[in-house]
């Protein structure tokens, strides 16, 4: 059986179609031993026979779609990913702006490849192994990418001032000393990681030149856009090689000279890596003149992206899923756990309703302003992936804060009662119950008070009070896997508090514990900093995206691209509320064993509105802005059967062309005299009538009703002339 290839333009994949017949026994056969062949190790993407060459209108290749190879690289994006938003927690500036650096390169690996296989792509052996290749990347940057840091190297202390207080002696020893913000060994690891990209240079550079082969007798003129993509990934490897042997460099130096040299072999790292990407997303660019070879299809186009959105909720969806393990078990599952959470899951189906519902409509465009939408979606889902990982966190902060309001609550109203020592457990039940479930048994934690009111000072009792805080709400972070790293700063200030003798309590106890609680608050709450910012900017790149894939022609989309506008900005200048808050302003408050109280001020997420309802707020801004845009499509809808209804209504069979539109030479009765004195009278009148009546239905009817007075005209003719 022969298949012919109809000509295809930018949105038209390429259908075959049967030139015999199924049935003939001869060509079924042939069609099996065919399939039943062995794959080739390589097969030519120029490869067509002389029938489907003369059906086309321009031989540029056929791409197979190989469904296999699609997913096992969907599945390895989707691990990279998940790692990535694992294992680096944008919970600071740096951390936020190390995401942000490292994802382009990631997206850039998978986009990079979708571009060669909408082209070149073929089912044989050598697509096989490169498809491997791919996996083998994909996981060496699972691997070694963990908690990325981008300013290694550039910095040398971290910044404390922030954090605690220079007053208060635990905390000056902390400064005294010159904390590294990473160790010799990360260089080593990020070296590896830029020899992931290295190889995925050297891998591209091999199928394009197996590409500049085959075309060099079938198509000579494609050969100026291969050679183009191959000097660039030539320079792309070389740069990721030179930025690798630079890494080496950086950690087989001495310790002395390593420290004194980091920012320059960093600055020259960040350079080689960024540079690769600016060249080859220029060479699309360059070669989108290659009209009659490098067509992209914006049907795969716009698949992939879908497919990228989707991995990318998909990652995030579960990095959000796996927090709700927390409350089980936890303090108390309360209304504003469960609402927290609910409010989570609408975010993430507020983007993707947003998403598809402006991306609905098929469109054709030229190369430059398709590559340009598919270019963009690096900033759209890299503002949509921190919006979710943010999102989470914000959730895991406001659970964790929770918790530790009920235990600074639980031990109040145990040290604040009317009962005289010594305290018992069984006068607490509700406590008692709460503090098992930390693993915090309070029969021993009265024990100890009990013994420290029979022998030692007020001072005492109330830094024993407050170290027993202190270890009731780090256990509560650690439960929710929201306790700082070792060498944080707020951790080694826990435990220079909890190091601290009963006995030689001072006055300065309880600012020390002040600045505990407030640290332990802030090291999870600095991702609202940039919350505001990336969850306007997923409503603002869709409208971004919009106008770049098709301008606005009815009032109906302008609407709904002014909401989006007007939403997305709204929600960012909600961060500004922030200004002008007494910091100092206090939001709860606890009392020691001698009865004065220690405020605790707001953090940055609790300035917000003074209330926690900035993930909500955001849900709910997703929401109405969807169901907007809903009624708009129901109501454009509407518009569009009221104007197109009655013209539908002429298309009868056989004169779906209005005649209005055929010359007078091409009418068949354009020289037959027509005489109707009993009808046209008549006929005439009635058309003197509607046409009175049709301002009322628009311009559009009234040219659907001459179209069918012209129609009847005709036939009255042809019926004249019979």
């Amino acid at each position: 059986m022969t298949l012919n290839y109809l000509s295809t333009d930018n949105d038209n994949k390429l259908k075959p179609f049967p030139t015999e017949s199924l049935a003939d026994p001869e060509n079924h056969e042939e069609r099996k031993e065919d399939e039943g062949k062995l794959v080739p190790f390589i097969k030519s993407p120029f490869h067509v026979t002389s029938i489907e060459s003369a059906n086309r209108a321009t031989p540029y290749p056929i791409p197979e779609r190989v469904g296999w190879t699609g997913i096992l690289l969907e599945l390895s994006m989707t691990t990279a990913l998940n790692n990535l938003a694992e294992h680096t927690s944008i919970l600071s500036g740096s951390a936020a702006v190390s995401f942000a650096t490292l994802f382009p390169l990631i997206w850039w690996v998978w986009t990079s490849q979708v571009a060669y296989s909408m082209h070149f792509q073929k089912n044989d052996w050598f697509h096989r192994i490169v498809a491997f290749l791919y996996l083998l990347i994909f996981g060496a940057l699972a691997a070694f990418t963990s908690d990325f840091d981008i300013e290694a190297g550039l910095s040398q202390t971290k910044n404390n001032d922030t954090l605690i207080s220079p007053f208060h002696p635990i905390l000056s020893a902390i400064e005294l000393r010159d904390w590294p913000l990473r160790p010799p060994e990360v260089y080593l690891s990020y070296s590896r990681s830029v020899g992931s990209f290295s190889g995925k240079g050297a891998f591209r550079f091999d199928v394009f030149a197996s590409v500049l082969l085959d075309s060099r007798k079938t198509f000579p003129s494609l050969q100026v856009g291969l050679y183009r993509h191959l000097r660039a990934l030539t320079f792309s490897s070389a740069c990721y090689f030179t930025a690798f042997g630079v890494m080496l460099a950086a950690h087989w130096q001495p310790e002395d000279i390593s420290a004194n040299y980091a920012k320059v072999y960093q600055a020259i790292a960040i350079v080689l890596w960024y540079l690769p990407l600016v060249a080859e997303i220029s060479i699309h660019y360059i070669n989108s003149d290659l009209i009659d070879h490098t067509k992209y299809s914006s049907k795969i186009i716009y698949e992939r992206a879908s497919v990228f959105f989707t991995v990318i909720l998909g990652a995030s969806l579960d990095n959000m899923t796996g927090g709700l393990r927390f409350l089980v078990g936890g303090l108390d599952v309360t209304s504003h756990n469960v609402g927290w959470a609910f409010c989570g899951a609408l975010v993430i189906v507020g983007e993707f309703s947003l998403y598809f519902d402006a991306n609905y409509e098929t469109f054709i465009h030229n190369n430059r302003r398709l590559l340009t939408w598919y270019f963009l979606h690096s900033i759209f889902l890299l503002c949509l992936m921190m919006t979710i990982l943010s999102t989470t966190l914000l959730i895991q902060h406001s659970n964790v804060s929770q918790a530790a309001k009920d235990i600074i609550t639980l031990f109040g109203n145990v040290f604040n009662s009317t009962s005289t020592f010594p305290l018992s457990a069984s006068e607490f039940p509700q406590q008692r119950d709460a503090f098992e479930r930390l693993g915090l048994p309070l029969k021993f934690v009265l024990e100890d008070f009990n013994t420290a009111a029979a022998n030692l000072s007020v001072s005492s009792q109330n830094l024993l009070y407050y170290q027993y805080l202190v270890l009731a709400m780090a256990i509560a972070y650690q439960e929710f896997e929201a306790y700082p790293e070792p060498n944080d700063p707020v951790a080694m200030q826990i435990d220079g508090f909890m190091s601290l003798d009963i006995g030689n309590a001072t006055q300065m106890d309880r600012g020390n514990f002040t600045d505990i609680v407030r640290n332990l608050a802030k090291s999870h709450a600095h991702e609202v900093d940039w919350f505001i910012g990336v969850a306007g900017g997923t409503i603002l790149m869709l409208v971004v995206l919009n106008l770049v894939k098709k301008w606005p022609k009815t009032k109906f989309h302008w609407a709904r691209l002014i909401s989006m506008v007007f939403s997305g900005s709204a929600f960012i200048l909600g961060s500004f509320s922030n200004i002008g808050r007494n910091p100092r302003h206090s939001q709860h408050s606890v009392q020691d064993i001698s009865g004065s109280e220690t405020l605790f001020p707001p953090t940055p997420i609790q300035s917000y509105t003074n209330l926690n309802w900035i993930v909500p707020t955001f849900a709910a801004l997703l929401m109405v802005q969807a169901g907007f845009n809903l009624t708009l499509r129901r109501f454009a809808r509407r518009k569009a059967v009221h104007h197109t209804g009655p013209r539908t209504m002429l298309h009868l069979p056989g004169f779906e062309t209005t005649l209005p539109t055929r010359s007078p030479e091409e009418l068949p009765s354009a020289n037959i005299p027509v005489s109707l004195p009993g009808l046209s009278g008549k006929l005439s009148g009635e058309f003197e009538t509607l046409k009175a009546q049709l301002p009322t239905y628009g311009r559009s009817a009234r040219r659907s009703f001459k179209s069918f007075w012209g129609w009847l005209r005709l036939k009255l003719s042809m019926t004249s002339r019979d």
